[in-house]
Order: structure tokens, then C-alpha cells, then sequence
């Protein structure tokens, strides 16, 4: 057996999957066995001044691609960041910028990769190449590389053709085919590369100049990675409502390959986010249908709302582009009762999601764990989770029930009783409602709450009115707060009064 040990320098991984676009945010994890053995030939070249192949890495080569390795991952998680890279050109004053993702895999281990069946001994060049290789993917993932011996104990998530359990997801990889299988395959394409190993050292621009879908001489295997390969971002702590072991709150990031103004408006916060909702429970399969997941479902298994304090998930937008409030940049799933094993499985597979008008948006998550470990993202705080006593609309209250002027179904009537439902400190004064014409802050915002959809596909029609509201309770409260029609998919949402709009 060979056994490769990868050690990242730096902690991070760079490497888009074959077929993707960098801006859709997906790190190919594991490495495919076709980048590794590409890796291997580009060392020799470079370090070791090869001017052609020599015949015993000819015979490595065919060694390697003849088999399916597998793989043992270190714990990791997900990462990205972004750059708004400047362009030729200017629009109104400002310098045209193009939007480009920068997605990466922490880790906070070594990777092993196993191919089975192969004498190490019989193939001295391949210590000369690790030795030298100095990346993995792109040349921000610095590495180091060293054959493993067999009795070196190397612990990590099993990853392999064969699929272990159930909430296993697929993950598919490039690999090169055997030698003979690529010369069989050629004489029916005769344009293609002379052999095996020439077709493993084509580049992208050939690739693309000559039209082809897949590198030459390479097949698709797939892994199958276990779910719970990324390490959640906080340890779990016990509260009252969620169970001890459950995490109960996710946070996404929305990109696309366009300019960075395409992605969805806040005023459409509520289709955006039962879209979102839909394209989740797609990935959650069946089970969802039947009950099998309430968290994001919201229904037991009879398929009735379930009876609790609004313990379910909320679809939260979020816009943390000071420069760019009202677009939506990024959504934080919130479900007080936690997250179990079929959620948390929807959430890691969820790459995509879509808006009325626009193509696929992808979807990277960023990671799964407490609330608390998410008031603060990349150094800035994220309000609609911060604290207060004083709470302020950031998208506009819909009440749930038809308005009367006094009474239960007045606005203070159907806050305290929105309040009530859900646990929350009751009213310390009645709340303010700000008019549109009212020359504040306030008032504008109430102004900007009348391009607020209000209707979502298969939603039902709600009551009249969008109002800005601000909420005085009787004492300190954490976020998120989400009152009224729609507070599941956006509708609702509170800020502390001191943080600004």
C-alpha cells in the first residue's frame, strides 16, 4: 500500500472542483486523484528538470490510475473571502469592480491518501517528489508531503468508493483511467492525446481550445464523505429548548459569477427566502416529506404546524455590505429547537439556490453550530443576533390578524400576543409606529417598507399593512427577534435601536 501524508502549511486548502466556477464557492475536498497525480508530474518537471517522463514514473503513473485510493480527512471547515477586484472602466465616479470568491478548507490536520495493493518499494522516485512538491491545488495551498509508513496510527473520517452510512454524501472526483483503457478508448479518437500520460499533462487552454467536457483519459468516481467531516464552528452548550447535542443556527453566503448588483433585493426578502427554504428541503430528500424533519419543515409527522413557540426554523436575510444594505448577501437559518441529523445533513449539501429573475445563486456555507458563536463573522457584528431592551424593524411588520384600533387585534394587542408565543419579554410602553411621511430615519424606512413583497408562492394572502415598528421590553433580550406574518421567511425581523440601519 502507498500511503501519502499531506500536511498544509498554512492550514487552508485551495482547489475548485472540476466544472465549477470559482465564484460558486466549492473546494474539490478531497483532492481528486487526478490533481494529485498531475501535481506529482508538474514537480518533476520543475524540481527535478525532467525534459521527458522517465520510465519509472511512467510506471507509477500506470500504477496509481489503475486503482481507486481512498482517503482519511482531518476535521475542517469551510471559508471564504471575498475581493472586488478593480476593472477597466468607470460608472458614475466609481471604478467598475468585478466580484471574485476566494472559498477554502481549514484544517487542523494531515490528509492521507491510500491506494491499496502497491509496493512503496518498488517505486523510489515518488519520496524524490514529495519531497520537492511544494502545493496542492493552488499555490496558496502550501504543503508538505512524506510517504507513510504502515504502522503509523492515522486517525480521520474514512473516505471511499464504497458508501458507510446513510447520511453519507456523494462527492465526485476526477481520476485517470488504466493505461490499457485510455489506448482502447483512443483508437476510436484518434485526436486525442498520444497516451496516458500525455493526456495527463494536457492544459486548460487545450482543453478548452479543443472543446473538451472532460480531461481526456479520466473517469468520474464517487466518494462518499460523511456527513459530519466538517467540524461545527462551537462546541454545543445546554439552554432550555435545544437538546444538549444539537446545533441550532447555520449561516450561508450568496455569490454569483456576476457583478455583485444581481444578487436578490431585501424588498423581495420573503420569496427569496422560502426559495431558499424549498431548494433546502430538496436536498434533505424524502424523509422531509414524512415528518422526519419538523426543524425546517415547521409540520410533524401528520403533516400539521406543529404546536410549540415558534421552535422552528427561521430564514433570516441578512446584508453585511455596510456599503450595500439592501441586497442580500447572506441568510442565517435559526431553529431554536436544533437541528438533527436530516437538517444538518440538507444543510451541508445545499450548493445552490434561485430568486425570481435570476440565475442559480451559489450557496456556501459557512458553517453550523450556536447562535452564539455567530454574533460576530470576519471581525463584524452581525445586529439582528446582538441585544438590546429597545428593538427597531429592519424589514417591516406584517400583523397577523386584520388591525382594529384598540383591543387584542390592535398593533399592541398582536405584538404582546407575538411576543407572548414566543417567549419573549413583554412591553415595557405601547410600541411606535412610524408614518411615511414622518421625516426620520424612522419614517423612510417606513417609506422603503411599501416596496416590501408581501405574497410568496403557495403562501396564502396576508393582512393589509408593513409597518415600521419599535419595541421597548421590559427588559434585555438577545436576537433574533421575528414577530407576525412571515417571520419565518424574513418578514419581521428586529435590530437593537443603537446599532443604526
Amino acid at each position: 500500500m502507498i500511503r501519502l501524508l499531506f500536511e498544509f502549511s498554512a492550514g487552508n486548502y485551495h482547489a475548485t472542483p472540476w466544472g465549477h466556477h470559482v465564484n460558486e464557492g466549492l473546494v474539490e475536498w478531497p483532492p481528486s486523484p487526478w490533481r494529485i497525480i498531475r501535481a506529482l508530474l508538474a514537480t518533476g518537471y520543475t524540481k527535478l528538470g525532467w525534459q521527458q517522463i522517465p520510465d519509472e514514473m511512467r510506471r507509477l503513473v500506470e500504477t496509481l490510475a489503475a486503482r481507486e485510493p481512498s482517503y482519511r480527512l482531518p476535521h475542517a471547515t469551510n471559508g471564504h473571502t471575498r475581493h472586488y477586484m478593480p476593472v477597466r472602466g468607470w460608472k458614475k465616479g466609481v471604478q467598475k469592480t468585478s466580484l471574485v470568491i476566494d472559498a477554502f478548507i481549514k484544517t487542523d490536520g494531515a490528509l492521507c491518501v491510500e491506494w491499496p495493493d502497491v509496493d512503496p518499494t518498488q517505486h523510489s522516485i515518488l519520496p524524490q517528489l514529495l519531497d520537492r512538491l511544494s502545493y496542492l491545488g493552488r499555490a496558496e495551498s502550501r504543503v508538505r508531503a512524506r510517504l507513510v509508513t504502515g504502522d503509523e496510527d492515522l486517525p480521520g473520517f474514512v473516505v471511499s468508493t464504497r458508501r458507510a452510512e446513510r447520511d453519507d454524501e456523494p462527492v465526485r472526483l476526477l481520476a485517470p483511467v488504466a493505461s490499457e483503457q485510455y489506448d482502447a478508448w483512443r483508437r476510436g479518437s484518434p485526436s486525442a492525446p498520444d497516451d496516458l500520460l500525455a493526456a495527463l499533462q494536457i492544459d486548460t487552454n487545450r482543453l478548452q481550445d479543443e472543446g473538451w467536457n472532460f480531461p481526456p483519459g479520466t473517469r468520474e468516481l464517487i466518494y462518499w464523505r460523511p456527513a459530519n467531516a466538517f467540524s461545527h464552528v462551537s462546541e454545543p452548550r445546554r439552554s432550555d429548548n435545544v437538546a444538549a447535542d444539537r446545533h441550532d443556527t447555520a449561516l450561508f453566503a450568496l455569490s454569483t459569477d456576476k457583478k455583485r448588483d444581481v444578487l436578490p433585493l431585501m424588498e423581495r426578502a420573503l420569496p427569496t427566502m422560502a426559495l431558499f427554504r424549498r431548494a433546502l428541503l430538496s436536498r434533505v430528500g424524502d424523509e422531509q416529506q414524512l415528518g422526519g424533519c419538523p426543524e425546517l419543515t415547521g409540520k410533524d409527522k401528520q403533516g400539521e404546524p406543529l404546536r410549540c413557540k415558534h421552535l422552528h426554523a427561521h430564514f433570516i436575510p441578512l446584508s453585511l455590505d455596510s456599503g450595500n444594505p439592501r441586497r442580500i448577501d447572506h441568510i442565517l437559518i435559526y431553529a431554536p429547537m436544533g437541528f438533527g441529523p436530516l437538517a444538518e445533513r440538507g444543510l451541508r449539501r445545499l450548493r445552490t439556490t434561485w430568486a425570481k429573475g435570476m440565475d442559480d445563486i451559489a450557496v456556501t456555507l459557512i458553517g453550523i453550530g450556536k447562535r452564539e458563536a455567530f454574533r460576530e463573522v470576519g471581525g463584524d457584528a452581525i445586529r439582528e443576533l446582538g441585544s438590546g431592551a429597545t428593538w427597531v424593524s429592519r424589514t417591516p411588520f406584517v400583523p397577523p390578524r386584520f388591525l382594529k384600533p384598540r383591543g387584542r387585534d390592535s398593533i399592541q394587542g398582536q405584538v404582546h400576543a407575538e411576543l407572548e408565543r414566543r417567549g419573549l419579554p413583554d412591553l415595557a410602553v405601547a410600541p411606535t409606529v412610524a408614518m411615511p411621511t414622518d421625516e426620520s430615519d424612522a419614517g423612510r424606512l417606513a417609506q422603503w417598507f411599501r416596496h416590501f413583497a408581501r405574497s410568496r408562492q403557495g403562501g396564502g394572502t396576508p393582512p393589509p399593512g408593513l409597518f415600521h415598528v419599535t419595541l421597548t421590553l421590559d427588559h434585555l433580550v438577545e436576537g433574533p427577534i421575528c414577530l407576525g406574518w412571515g417571520s419565518h421567511y424574513g418578514l419581521g425581523l428586529f435590530v437593537p435601536a443603537d446599532g443604526g440601519m
